[in-house]
């Protein structure tokens, strides 16, 4: 099958970008050509391309104000499809699902989009489900918010869980791992890994603010925020006004190549998403949280099941600095050998393969029925 990924924003570093990447190593039989916008990050790219020497990959310009380039772009994907014989599209957020839309109308091809958030920026919502004709989501929530809030039928969703690739996140000691990240080895050590974005990135002032309160009691913990965005002059400056009242605990660092041994590192994780899966797999205890407003708390044996049904994005407890604090100390009292169970759960349900058989049975089941 040749398949053109249709990623309309610049490859830099963040939960779709390591989706899209996983589906690539899972479609290596594959003809694969993968579409980004100018602006990315050129040595990620150079790393993606050593991983997957097969792998095509075309620069577009699909954001901004020149209407020229756009149509330019169109033109050349457009070619693309022609000349490669491209079976399908799979177009990775809203955006990149508007172009295939538009792709669609000119040669007929078949496409499907994938919703990695709830698109908060989106307008006209209802008529999303009139030109989207086969949605692919990562959580029940985003299902649930494309039938509720968009009018979407839910024959044209399908659910498919993350993929992670294993044999790259996996336990190992963690003094080792923190003697090559030249961490000490007593500290008590909390991780944040988020794109600093407006919604995930005040997670880290939430954070931040539960540090203040474990603080007040005499309790206290380094944590270290590993993200770019918007807030991270924000979350920059509160990290400062926390160190200079208590000490030097926590740290804001860019985004790292070696997150696995990050993740090894550290004792507790505190995120969403891939993020908690990569880290759960690597036998640390994870606190899951997506936004300020609810979530669900630490991942236990108990919950684990739902938290991965719903990409560990919940409502079950309101966010505040206290429940994020009392959350904190429950993590650091983790049975070890829980987190054996949880990491054997996600080891055998959320594989690479396990994900690419489910996209490839949506594409088949869409190109069936021409």
């Amino acid at each position: 099958m040749n398949i053109l990924i249709l990623f309309t924003q610049p490859w830099r570093v963040g939960g779709a970008e390591t989706h899209v990447e996983a589906l690539l190593k899972g479609l290596f039989a594959h003809k694969i050509f993968l579409a980004i916008n100018e602006g990315s990050d050129e040595m990620k790219l150079n790393q993606l391309q050593e991983k997957t020497p097969n792998l095509n990959i075309l620069h577009i310009q699909s954001r901004g104000a020149n209407i020229l380039k756009w149509r330019q772009s169109l033109n050349r994907l457009k070619k693309l499809i022609e000349d490669e014989h491209i079976d399908i599209i799979s177009a990775q957020q809203r955006t990149a699902g508007l172009w295939a839309w538009r792709l669609a109308k000119s040669t007929g091809i078949k496409y499907t989009v994938t919703m990695h958030d709830p698109w908060h920026r989106a307008k006209l919502k209802k008529l999303y489900p009139k030109i989207f004709p086969q949605m692919i989501v990562v959580s029940s929530n985003l299902t649930d918010i494309l039938i509720q809030k968009y009018g979407f039928s839910s024959k044209s969703i399908t659910l498919i869980n993350n993929g992670v690739d294993f044999s790259l996140f996996q336990p190992m000691n963690k003094f080792l791992a923190r003697r090559q990240l030249f961490i000490h080895d007593n500290n008590k050590m909390i991780l944040h890994v988020s794109r600093m974005s407006n919604v995930k990135g005040a997670v880290s002032l939430i954070i931040i603010k539960a540090l203040e309160c474990l603080a007040s009691v005499g309790i206290f913990y380094n944590l270290t925020i590993i993200g770019e965005g918007p807030l991270r002059t924000k979350i920059e400056e509160q990290s400062a006004q926390f160190n200079q009242k208590y000490g030097n605990y926590i740290t804001v660092k860019n985004f790292v190549k070696d997150i696995n041994l990050w993740y090894n590192a550290t004792d507790i994780l505190i995120g969403e998403g891939r993020v908690a899966i990569e880290t759960l797999a690597c036998e640390r205890p994870v606190i899951a949280i997506r936004n300020t407003n609810k979530f669900i708390g630490l991942i236990t044996p108990e919950n684990i099941e739902y938290a991965c049904k719903i990409n560990f994005d919940g409502k079950d407890k309101q966010v505040t600095d206290y429940q994020m604090a009392e959350e904190i100390v429950a993590a650091f009292k983790t049975n070890k050998q829980y987190a054996k169970i949880i990491a054997d759960y996600v080891r055998k349900n959320l594989t690479v393969s396990e994900m690419t058989q489910s996209y490839l049975h949506v594409f088949n089941k869409l190109l069936s029925n021409k």
